[in-house]
């Protein structure tokens, strides 16, 4: 997610890195000048900085699973017609790699670019033009406003640069900072004779091996397990994030998570209870939509996901696709629980860094940066703008309760709606800060996972402490090292292997296909970073 770190490094292994999110692209605008107040109120198009019209390219976030095609909806027209621009839609599934690296690899290019995979490339081949700093923090000042209201300036400031050149309008959002929960099957637990929920290592242990032999789904048959997938609090309860972090102790010493003694006790846990038969064996291999049609027929009683994945209001929630099933399941959600030291926390979240948002192409003017930049930043100023490009029309695409909460139209839920108006992330991608979302977007009903999110300790995925520029030594090595520790956890947990006798042996191997280098480099970052 982040340029600094190389998304390549948290994009490989299964279960190695967490999705956090992807890199998006500006493009441009005409006339100069201040194009969009911090009020957000543009002039009208015929007459103000928006007089001259533009036409202008756009590669945006689509649904996963659907390619926007609907090429006039209402969303593209309303930005057209406010700031007098004609938008071409490039059709690319921007969460494809194999499609995305085709496109640009056929010398194509466009003037706002949003991919949600390792953006790397871009910047390195020379695919996508520099940004002028002052120019962002002039034209995008609500954009930028916001992002600084959930990160310390000095954090925006260091991380948003790649090799020290800006190349990406810099992207946070409240889901950003929040680490993953683990949501648990209520009807399990009472099925089973749990009356609360586990606080230790122990109690989780034990609920497992309930879920796996007590026939928590009463049907009589041995037909579940306990989990499927990453163990996220069981990471966290041994040091670890989801990932291969990187860690500086109290003493400013910069570490790898996956060489210490929590990792490898982590491990053993892991091959314990892989033994025990709790964890479906087939989580090794299964990708996340096998994973998810097993949560929604039953067969496991413990999920890791983002908050968001399990609010109602989320187009394929996890929530509903478990209860369309099973009408008479119910969820609740674990804290962070204590492993053998005490320690204890959540993964799934980055360092607060700032990821790419979107870029611009090498074509792209500065006139048409300037106006992308002067649409991007009204979506961030104006709150009904952004919610009707966002959610639909009031009325059709929602309605609001008595809290003023948004409650979409379950029609507009669905992927080809959604393509359909032109709603959702394609456009109206902006910086959401908690404060917004929970007074608009959240539930009462969804509240609990958010909360337990906002309260659990951070276990980051990458690194815990600030750096000014890239490590190199992650982008030419992180692939091949997390190759090894994705291989070594893999035939640990299936037992190919003993964890003890090839102990050193996988840390030299570690160290040697590139670790001890990253380390190095993390330590020079940090020291540099942290001068008294």
């Amino acid at each position: 997610m982040k340029q600094r770190k190389g998304e390549a490094w948290k994009n490989a292994g299964k279960w190695m890195a967490v999705v956090t999110l992807a890199a998006t692209v500006l493009s441009g605008c005409s006339g100069g000048g201040d194009q969009a107040s911090p009020t957000g109120n543009p002039s009208p198009a015929a007459t103000g900085p928006y007089a001259k019209h533009l036409d202008i390219s756009w590669i945006g976030h689509n649904q996963i699973g659907k390619i926007n095609d609907a090429v006039n909806n209402p969303v593209k027209k309303l930005i057209e017609d406010k700031f007098n621009v004609t938008i071409t839609m490039v059709p690319l599934d921007v969460h494809n790699k194999e499609q995305v690296n085709l496109y640009f690899a056929d010398g194509k290019t466009a003037d706002h670019i949003r991919i949600n995979v390792d953006s790397t490339f871009l910047m390195e081949q020379g695919l996508v033009r520099e940004i002028p700093e002052d120019k962002l923090r002039k034209l995008m000042p609500d954009w930028m406003k916001s992002i600084e209201s959930m990160v310390d300036p000095k954090i925006v400031s260091s991380t948003m640069k790649f090799k020290g050149k800006l190349y990406a309008v810099p992207f946070l959002n409240y889901a950003a900072m929040q680490p993953w929960v683990m949501g648990v099957r209520k009807d399990w637990l009472d099925a089973v004779g749990i009356n609360k929920l586990p606080e230790t290592l122990e109690e989780y242990h034990e609920m497992l091996k309930r879920f796996t032999f007590n026939d928590p789904d009463r049907n009589g048959k041995r037909d579940t397990y306990g989990g499927h997938g990453l163990q996220l609090y069981l990471r966290g309860a041994f040091g670890l994030g989801s990932g291969n972090a990187f860690y500086a102790d109290s003493n400013g010493k910069v570490f790898s998570s996956v060489l210490t003694d929590g990792y490898k006790q982590y491990l053993k846990t892991m091959r314990a209870w892989y033994d025990e038969g709790l964890i479906d064996p087939e989580s090794i291999t299964d990708q996340r939509p096998q994973q998810r049609a097993k949560w929604a027929d039953g067969k496991f009683g413990v999920l890791a996901d983002h908050p968001w994945w399990y609010a109602s209001t989320t187009a394929g929630n996890v929530t509903k696709m478990l209860t369309d099933k099973n009408p008479n399941a119910k969820i609740d959600f674990l804290k962070p629980f204590a492993g053998p030291t005490g320690d204890k926390g959540a993964g799934g979240t980055a360092f607060p860094a700032m990821q790419r948002g979107f870029f611009f192409g090498t074509k792209t003017s500065d006139e048409k940066m300037e106006r992308i930049m002067a649409i991007k930043n009204f979506m961030a100023a104006d709150d009904n703008f952004y919610i009707r490009a966002y959610f639909g029309e009031e009325g059709k695409g929602y309605t609001k309760d008595k809290d003023g909460v948004i409650q979409i139209t379950p029609e507009y839920l669905s992927l080809d709606k959604i393509t359909q108006e032109g709603i959702g992330q394609y456009f109206a991608l902006r910086p959401d800060t908690w404060e917004f979302y929970k007074k608009n977007n959240v539930l009462k009903i969804d509240l609990p996972a958010y909360d337990v999110a906002m309260s659990s300790p951070k276990k980051y995925n990458d690194v815990n402490f600030m750096i000014n520029s890239t490590n190199e030594a992650l982008l030419k090595n992180g692939t091949a090292v997390t190759t090894v520790v994705t291989e070594f956890e893999t035939n640990a947990t299936v037992g190919k292997l003993d964890i003890d006798k090839e102990w050193e042996a996988y840390k030299k191997k570690y160290l040697d296909a590139g670790g001890q280098a990253i380390l190095d480099n993390y330590q020079k970052l940090y020291d540099e970073a942290n001068k008294k």
